[in-house]
């Protein structure tokens, strides 16, 4: 609570000190030989003595601009436009003269034609060119050797979340592009995480609108929010890139490189890592998930892969949390421009993922009228290997006709091993159900999926035609092992009974399936039009699972286990035609529209003695509605309505048992019906990117009739079977605000946000119904300073609380709280040397005994830069060195409260050398932020 009483004094301080700068300077920029003012003219504060960066702002339509909050000292405008030569003026603020009036700024046309005059000017950190918010690189300084997602968290608007996400304007970052071309498919971190800093030239952030939209000309609320990286010119001539590679203590090691050539419209770059230290220099997520399509194959024995890779943000790159883990991976990128028409993109990856993870669970489940402990142990090991490629072509056949394929295809291969142990007593201390069971599974499939877009305009505009088609394929196949030995108790403690299992399976599936959509717009008036549109998707899967006990008579595994045998398959298609009235004004947009949807789902389970035959038809109306609302640029108001369906998926329909933990046995459900939800979204949005100010708010409350919730059966020696079952009105309601403010006395910012939501659920127990309430609210303050041009620092507090409550057993309702607090620190030193640490402090309260724990993680790092043009870098890294690094956790479910404790990597050092295949330190003429500009 000090730690609280603290933070909140500081902010007061803040506040009181923010209320003593109050010098302000207006002014207008004016073209003398016009004699007209200069709108949209870029206004740039500069400190005098070093021209850091203070603020910056536009000028209004009147030429007019005004910057307050001002401290005393001496300053330098600098006004800049595109059509104008840049104009400078100097002026002084203290306790005398706290408002200054420039009058007019004198900006000369460029134009006018001068004799020989070579003019030098600076470039604006910040320009808005028309919807897009471009900062000039090098106006940023980042520490040698930085990576671009260093140089973007110096950027204001832009903020770096410590898993690596990219936030611009309040929005996530959805992709990076590469002098507007696509690099490494859609993940934005590989971009930001492997590209260096001192290649880039300009940062260009704004709203990438969908083919649709860029089709009709009217924004159909699907832009994806951008980011381009235009490279400096030199590195468009030649290769460049870098390699690091470093071993340490308890057998670490790390390596990585990154090498590009850009050269016109070709670009090639290949990266590659290697690593136990938990590094991650890209996103595995989607090599891993096969864009969706393994979720529909079979798992068994080991379960999931549950994926937590480490921050890696260049000086700060380690978190060491959630087990121990080895990774391989690599790919490369070419796109190129084809002829005039044709644009070529290509890229493949591979990765080797092999976590190891040592848990510790205590649990508390509860009945109506009871409750029990269980306590586990668990060790698993899991291999994943993945091979992806992606391709795509888009073919601008005329001026009306385009064409675009997509094509990717994957190959995955899983082994899954893990070893537990479990007990479980009564709250009084008597022993129940015991046991240990080790389980084994391998796995192998692949993906194969391609988009086909054909896009026609006609002459007039607004109206377009599009024709889309996907196809999907995807086959897995692998096997399974499950040895476990489990003890019955009843409730007084004593043994029922004694078994084993022993067992091997096999499994197989598959899926095909595809989705055509027809869209035709019509222009009606001039600011709308309506879009008709009818789709049509079918999916077919099978699913195969055989399982074999074993016989002690043969030693083989050669006894039929018929009840956990069956052959499943199963089709889910849809037809749907829609109509939607689409608005766009100056000021606001809006649209509004209906589908109707028909949905056919199929099924038919095959096996021993037990037949199962699924056929439902579903018909929904579907309506949908959108409206934008844009106070200025920068501001707006936005509402979404829209309802979606969701069909169970094969697992949930298969009725065959999953037995692979004997304690918990899950099971299918042929009768489920598709969800349908109900999602209406407030977004709030307000930026002032030139004065480092913003304020966004977003809430969502969605609800979901027939949601697909667990039911549960216990038995009176604790064995578990769910079975997934439908009820209406479940509610999720969610929301955040944050607001960020400069700190200019500082150098720096701060921001406040707050986040929270609220669920309204429902299980079952023993057929007994069970109203589950969440809570979670979590205030978050943080302070980015600039100290001095070579010293940075990051300071963090954040509260998160969390409750559950239960109708079945009140006395079990949940409350819980975790703090954190954090500071980072980086500190230019003399001589090229680098020092950078970061702190966190973790506590854990009200939770379980044994896991109220407070972790204070430390990492520092020293470097220093050598060799011709400080191409070279060793650097000293440690990791955990107070030898503190724990993995706690608390999480709710229907009917247990469950601790966790995961053995984590801890402390150890690294010796590591990068070699640059650029030059660092020094900086060729026009890229230090200056513009050369020579007139005739």
């Amino acid at each position: 609570m000090k730690k609280v009483y603290l933070l909140l004094v500081s902010c007061f301080l803040y506040a009181v000190l923010l209320a003593q700068k109050n010098g302000v300077v207006k002014g207008v920029a004016f073209d003398t030989l016009s004699k007209q003012p200069v709108p949209a003219a870029t206004v740039t504060l500069l400190q005098k003595k070093d021209s850091s960066l203070v603020a910056f702002t536009m000028t209004d339509s009147r030429g007019r601009f005004e910057l307050a909050g001002l401290a005393n000292g001496e300053y330098r405008i600098l006004a800049t436009h595109v059509n104008y030569h840049n104009s400078s003026r100097l002026f002084t603020i203290d306790d005398n003269l706290k408002q200054v009036n420039l009058g007019n700024i004198v900006m000369n046309d460029v134009t006018r034609v001068l004799s020989e005059v070579v003019v030098t000017a600076e470039a604006p950190p910040v320009t808005l060119i028309d919807d897009t918010v471009q900062y000039n690189a090098g106006s940023f300084k980042t520490i040698p050797n930085a990576t671009v997602e260093q140089l973007l968290k110096k950027m204001p608007g832009i903020k770096v979340e410590k898993d690596g996400t990219v936030k611009a304007q309040g929005q996530e970052v959805k992709k990076v592009l590469v002098d507007g071309r696509e690099f490494f498919g859609t993940d934005p971190k590989v971009a930001t995480r492997n590209l260096p800093a001192d290649a880039v030239d300009k940062v260009q952030v704004y709203d990438k609108m969908s083919d649709q939209a860029q089709l009709t000309g009217f924004d159909d609320g699907n832009s994806e929010k951008t980011i381009n990286l235009k490279l400096k010119k030199d590195k468009k001539k030649g290769m460049f890139g870098k390699v690091m590679a470093g071993g340490g203590t308890n057998d670490r090691y790390e390596g990585r490189f990154n090498v590009n050539s850009f050269k016109g419209a070709r670009q090639f770059s290949a990266i590659g890592m290697g690593n136990n230290t938990n590094s991650e220099g890209f996103s595995f997520m989607d090599m891993l998930s096969f864009n969706g399509g393994m979720s529909n194959m079979q798992s068994t024995g080991g379960g999931g892969i549950s994926i937590n890779i480490r921050n890696d943000d260049g000086a700060n790159q380690n978190d060491n949390s959630s087990g121990i883990r080895s990774i391989w991976g690599g790919g490369f990128n070419y796109n190129n421009i084809i002829g005039s028409k044709t644009n070529f993109t290509s890229n493949y990856f591979y990765n080797r993922y092999n976590p190891n993870t040592e848990s510790h669970i205590q649990r508390q489940y509860f009945l109506p009228d009871s409750s029990w402990y269980y306590n586990q142990n668990a060790f698993a090991k899991n291999i994943n290997n993945t091979h992806k490629l992606n391709l795509g072509v888009d073919i601008q056949l005329d001026s009306f006709h385009s064409i675009k394929i997509s094509p990717s295809i994957g190959y995955q291969q899983t082994t899954n091993a893990s070893i537990s142990d479990y007990n479980t007593f009564s709250l009084a201390g008597t022993p129940g159900t015991s046991g240990k069971s080790e389980t084994g599974s391998g796995n192998k499939g692949y993906n194969f999926k391609n988009d086909l877009l054909f896009r026609k305009k006609f002459r007039r505009a607004g109206r377009t035609i599009s024709l889309s088609l996907q196809n999907n394929l995807n086959a897995s196949d692998g096997d399974g092992s499950l040895l476990s030995t489990n003890t019955y108790r009843n409730t007084a403690g004593t043994v029922i009974r004694t078994d084993s299992i022993n067992q091997h399976n096999n499994n197989s599936s598959d899926l095909n399936g595809y989705t055509a959509r027809l869209v035709y717009t019509e222009p009606i008036f001039k600011r709308s039009l309506l879009e008709f549109s009818v789709a049509k998707s079918n999916t077919a899967g099978t699913a195969q699972k055989t399982t074999w006990d074993y016989n002690a008579f043969s030693g083989k595994f050669d006894r039929l286990n018929g009840r956990l045998t069956n052959e499943f398959e199963n089709s889910y298609g849809y037809n749907s035609a829609g109509l939607r009235w689409r608005m766009q004004l100056s000021k606001f947009n809006a649209s509004a529209g209906v589908n109707w949807q028909q949905a056919e789902l199929e099924g038919k389970s095959m096996a021993a003695g037990r037949d199962t035959t699924i056929s439902k038809t579903f018909y929904n109306l579907l309506p949908n509605a959108r409206f934008q609302y844009n106070f200025t640029k920068y501001r707006h108001l936005r509402l979404n309505y829209n309802t979606t369906t969701k069909q169970p998926s094969v697992s949930q329909l298969q009725p065959v048992p999953d037995n692979s933990d004997p304690l918990n046995i899950k099971a299918g459900n042929a009768d489920l019906k598709q969800e349908l939800t109900h999602a209406l979204q407030l977004n709030f949005f307000s930026v002032n990117p030139f004065r480092n100010k913003n304020l966004f708010a977003f809430f969502n409350l969605r609800r979901t009739d027939s949601k697909i919730v667990d039911s549960d059966t216990i038995d009176s020696v604790g064995v578990k079977t769910t079975r997934p079952v439908n009820v209406d009105g479940v509610y999720d309601l969610s929301g955040s605000v944050n607001l960020g403010l400069p700190i200019r006395f500082l150098k720096g910012s701060v921001n406040f946000s707050t986040n929270g939501s609220y669920t309204k659920n429902k299980s079952f127990i023993n057929g007994a119904g069970n109203l589950i309430n969440t809570l979670n609210i979590g205030p978050d303050v943080r302070f980015e300073i600039n100290a001095t041009e070579k010293l940075d620092v990051s300071l963090s507090a954040g509260i998160n609380y969390y409750r559950t409550q239960y109708s079945l057993q009140q006395s079990l309702n949940t409350g819980y709280l975790n703090q954190q607090y954090g500071t980072k620190i980086n500190w230019q030193l003399p001589k090229r040397f680098f020092f950078n640490t970061e702190f966190t402090y973790a506590i854990n309260s009200q939770r379980a005994s044994g896991f109220n724990t407070k972790v204070p993680l430390w990492n520092a790092f020293i470097s220093k830069q050598f060799l011709r043009f400080n191409r070279g870098e060793i650097k000293l890294s440690a990791f955990d060195l107070l030898k503190q690094n724990i993995g706690v956790s608390r999480s709710t479910s229907q009917n247990y409260i469950e601790d966790k404790r995961v053995t984590n990597l801890q402390r150890f050092f690294l010796l590591s050398f990068t070699y640059s295949l650029a030059k660092n330190g020094l900086s060729a003429p026009g890229e230090n932020g200056n513009i050369h500009i020579i007139k005739r």
